[in-house]
C-alpha cells in the first residue's frame, strides 16, 4: 500500500524525467503482496457467451475478499483438451487506487495495471508445458509462485513474521506436492535470482548481468508492444486495458481544447486591457493639457493626440465587436466533463457549430449507468433534444453509445460587451 502518495509521485517524475522516454502512456507493474490469483477450470461444454457468466457467479460464491472492496480483472489460460481455463486477479480499491493517485500527480497515464508476477511469467526463460516454481523475497517476507507456458498458475505471500526464512523451503516443498498431485507430472524448482529472460531478448546489450533483475520491466515492456485493440490481458485499473486507451486520448482531446480556448481568450482579453489602459492614460494627459492651455492656442501636438485617441477607440470598438462574435467553448466543454461520471468513457466529441447538434461517442461501464448519463444531461440547464438512440439493446455490459444534443441558448455563448466590462 502507498503510505506518502507525494513522495511516490515526485520520486516517480523525478526517474522518468532522467529517463527522457519520450511518451507519458505507462503499462505499470506493482509488488504482488496485496493481488490474489487463481485459476478457475471450465469445461470445454461452457461456451465463449456462458464463460463470462460463470465467472459472474465463481466470483460471486468463491473470493475470499467482497467484490465491492475490489478491482478485478481475467483473462483466458491455454487451458486442457477437456477444460477452459481463466486466470483471475484481484486487487483491494484502496491499495490500486493509491498507485493511480500518485502516477497521476507524476504526470503518467496509467494504460494498465499489474502484479510483479504478471510481468515475470511474460518475460522469464521456461520449458514449454513444464511447470516450474519460484521463491522471491520481499522486503516483508517472501512469495512462492508457479508458472507454466507464461501463466500464472499458483502465487501465495509469506509474511516473515509467519514463516521465516529458514522454514521457507518447506514451504515451497508442500506447494510443490499439492501442485504435483493436481497436475501429475514433474515440477522444476527454481530461484528467481538465477532464472533468465526469453532467448530472443537475452542476447539484448541493455539487458545485463543478472538478467532476473529485468524480468518486471521487460515483461510490461512486451506488453507494451502489443497493437491497440488487442490487449485482453489482465488490468487491476477501474477500466479495461482497451477503455484506459479511449479514456486519456479524451481526457486528451478535452485539456488541448480547454487550453486552446482560455489561451485564445486570454489574448484578445489582454489586448483589449491594454488598448483601453493606453486610451485611458492618454485621454488623462490630453484632459490636464487642455485645461492648462484653455485660454491658448491649441497647438498641433494636441490635435495630433486627439486623433490618435480617435483611433485608438475606432480599434477598440473593432475589437469588441470581434469578442462579440467568438463563441466561449470552454463553457460547453465545462459543463460536459463536470456531468461525464465514472463509468463513461467519451472516445469521439463533434460540435459542428453552436446552432447545429453536437454528438458524443463512448462506450459505458453497463446500461444503468449509460442510462444516468442521458437523465444527467437532460437536467441540464444548458443542454436540450438530448438523444440517445436505442441500439445494442442485447449488451448490458460495456455498451457503445453515442448520444446527440443541441444548446438551449447559443447566443449565451458569446463575447458580449457586458462581459467585457
Amino acid at each position: 500500500m502507498v503510505i506518502d502518495i507525494d513522495l511516490l509521485a515526485s520520486s516517480l517524475r523525478e526517474i522518468w524525467d532522467k529517463a527522457k522516454l519520450g511518451t507519458d502512456y505507462a503499462i505499470v507493474a506493482i509488488p504482488d503482496d496485496k493481488i490474489y490469483s487463481r485459476i478457475f477450470s471450465f469445461p470445454k461444454s461452457v461456451t465463449e457467451e456462458r464463460l463470462s457468466e460463470a465467472m459472474r457467479l465463481a466470483i460471486t460464491f468463491q473470493l475470499p475478499i467482497k467484490t465491492e472492496d475490489a478491482y478485478l480483472d481475467w483473462e483466458r489460460a491455454p487451458g486442457t483438451t477437456t477444460t477452459n481455463e481463466i486466470l483471475l486477479s484481484t486487487i483491494p480499491r484502496d491499495v490500486a487506487d493509491g498507485y493511480v493517485q500518485a502516477l497521476e500527480k507524476a504526470g503518467i497515464k496509467t494504460l494498465a495495471l499489474e502484479s510483479h508476477l504478471a510481468g515475470i511469467a511474460r518475460a522469464v526463460k521456461l520449458v514449454p508445458g513444464e511447470t516450474t516454481i519460484f521463491s522471491k523475497k520481499t522486503p516483508d517476507g517472501a512469495t512462492i509462485f508457479a508458472l507454466r507456458d507464461g501463466i500464472l498458475r499458483f502465487s501465495r505471500t509469506f509474511p516473515a513474521r509467519f514463516v521465516p526464512e529458514a522454514e521457507l523451503h518447506k514451504e515451497v516443498n508442500k506447494v510443490k506436492e499439492a501442485i504435483a498431485s493436481e497436475t501429475k507430472g514433474d515440477i522444476k524448482e527454481q530461484e528467481l535470482v538465477k532464472a533468465t529472460v526469453r532467448d530472443e531478448y537475452a542476447n539484448r546489450k541493455e539487458i545485463t548481468e543478472p538478467k532476473s533483475k529485468w524480468l518486471v520491466a521487460l515483461g510490461t515492456a512486451i506488453r507494451g508492444r502489443i497493437p491497440e485493440g488487442m490487449d485482453n490481458l489482465i488490468s487491476l485499473l477501474p477500466v479495461g486495458t482497451e477503455e484506459a486507451y479511449s479514456y486519456q486520448r479524451a481526457t486528451t482531446f478535452i485539456v488541448l481544447m480547454r487550453n486552446l480556448v482560455i489561451s485564445i481568450s486570454i489574448f484578445f482579453v489582454s489586448a483589449y486591457l491594454v488598448t483601453y489602459i493606453s486610451m485611458l492614460s492618454m485621454l488623462q494627459k490630453g484632459t490636464q493639457q487642455v485645461t492648462t492651455l484653455s485660454s491658448s492656442v491649441i497647438p498641433p501636438e494636441l490635435v495630433e493626440k486627439e486623433k490618435l485617441i480617435g483611433e485608438i477607440n475606432t480599434i477598440t470598438e473593432t475589437g469588441l465587436n470581434f469578442l462579440s462574435q467568438m463563441p466561449i467553448w470552454s463553457v460547453v466543454i465545462t459543463e460536459l466533463v463536470l456531468r461525464t461520471p465514472d463509468g463513461i468513457t467519451i472516445s469521439t466529441f463533434s460540435a459542428p457549430n453552436f446552432t447545429d447538434r453536437f454528438s458524443i461517442v463512448g462506450n459505458a461501464r453497463n446500461r444503468e449507468t449509460l442510462n444516468n448519463y442521458k437523465k444527467t444531461l437532460q437536467e441540464s440547464a444548458m443542454l436540450s433534444e438530448v438523444e440517445l438512440p436505442l441500439t445494442n439493446l442485447d449488451k448490458e455490459e460495456s455498451v457503445p453509445f453515442s448520444i446527440s444534443f443541441r444548446l438551449k441558448d447559443p447566443s449565451a455563448l458569446y463575447f458580449s460587451s457586458s462581459q467585457a466590462h
